[in-house]
This record gives C-alpha cells, sequence and structure tokens, in this order.
C-alpha cells in the first residue's frame, strides 16, 4: 500500500516538474516550487496516516467506543505487578530445572546399578 502512494507522489511530482518547465522556462518560479513542496507535504501525511492505520483505528475507536472504557493507569504499580511475575515465573523455573536435574541424576544412578 505504501509503495503505491509513493509511486503515485513520485508521478505526480513528476508531472509536475514536466508540467511547469514546459510553460516557465528552465528554471522554476518560488510560487511554483511553493505548490510542489505544499503537495508533497499533503502527499507525505496522506502516505502516514493510511500507511499506519490511525484513521482505521480511530474508525474502530468511535464505533466501538460504547463496549469499553479508557481510564487512567498508574505505571508505576503495574511494572512492579509485572516484574513480580516475571520473578515468580524464573522462579519456578529454576525449581524445575533443579527437579529435572535431580530426576535425571536418579535416573543414570538407576541405569548405572543395575547395568552392572
Amino acid at each position: 500500500m505504501a509503495a503505491g502512494w509513493l509511486l503515485v507522489f513520485s508521478l505526480t511530482l513528476f508531472h509536475s516538474l514536466v508540467m511547469n518547465l514546459s510553460s516557465e522556462g528552465p528554471f522554476p518560479s518560488a510560487a511554483t516550487i511553493k505548490s510542489w513542496v505544499e503537495k508533497m507535504q499533503e502527499d507525505l501525511v496522506t502516505l502516514a496516516r493510511t500507511a499506519s492505520g490511525v484513521d482505521e483505528l480511530a474508525k474502530i475507536y468511535r464505533e466501538y467506543s460504547n463496549l469499553y472504557t479508557v481510564e487512567a493507569n498508574k505505571a508505576r504499580e503495574l511494572v512492579e505487578f509485572a516484574a513480580r511475575d516475571i520473578e515468580k515465573l524464573l522462579s519456578n523455573r529454576s525449581k524445575a530445572l533443579v527437579v529435572s536435574t535431580n530426576w535425571i541424576s536418579l535416573f543414570y544412578l538407576f541405569l548405572i546399578l543395575f547395568e552392572s
């Protein structure tokens, strides 16, 4: 999609250059250059809005705003809560690795004892 807008933008700019060069001579006027810049700005804004999907997100927000609420949060508390959860998960994983290592050791010991 972005490539399509870039192509349209390039063709529009090229068309403007060709048309203005043929009508004004070899060097464009300040007014012509200003109009090119304004057109490029409009095209870039349109491209950014389309590529980012911001218009679509705004539409979804308006359409489904009755299904949710937006509230302020306490970022520090959320980060602390997430950090505690991550610490718990890592602790559980470490314990599981220790248990697994113990079982593997017992298994090898069992094999060695009954192999002889």
